[in-house]
């Protein structure tokens, strides 16, 4: 059964997509900002672990590997998870190592103190 999000099963979307592949993002996301690494090198490392999510899907649950709808779907999933850890972790990052410059702006950002304070 075929849906816009998943190709087979929903478990096996669930499972491989959203944990699995989640994990990673968030993980990768994570490392390349502790690294101070700009958003063209995650994407490209977020593109290489999508095409390892497209493999989990075909090798042991049967599902097309090379399905480009189901590799950009799995691929803007992937995205956001990975750029939601990268924004959150550079915040916590840029307010901790140099918080006499800047302080949280909400969960993603940082803003320049103010010289009053």
């Amino acid at each position: 059964m075929e849906t816009y999000l998943y190709e087979d099963k929903l478990f096996v979307f669930v499972l491989v997509t959203l944990l699995m592949g989640g994990w990673a993002a968030w993980m990768t996301g994570k490392a390349s900002a502790s690294t101070w690494s700009r958003y063209p090198i995650l994407f490209f490392y977020l593109v290489l672990l999508t095409m390892g999510v497209r493999f989990l899907h075909q090798a042991p649950f049967g599902g097309n590997m090379f399905s480009p709808y189901y590799f950009v779907v799995d691929l803007i999933i992937i995205q956001l998870i990975g750029l939601l850890s990268y924004r959150v972790r550079l915040a916590k990052q840029m307010v901790g190592k140099y918080g006499w410059m800047f302080q949280r702006s909400g969960a993603l950002g940082w803003s320049a103190r103010s010289s009053g304070e």
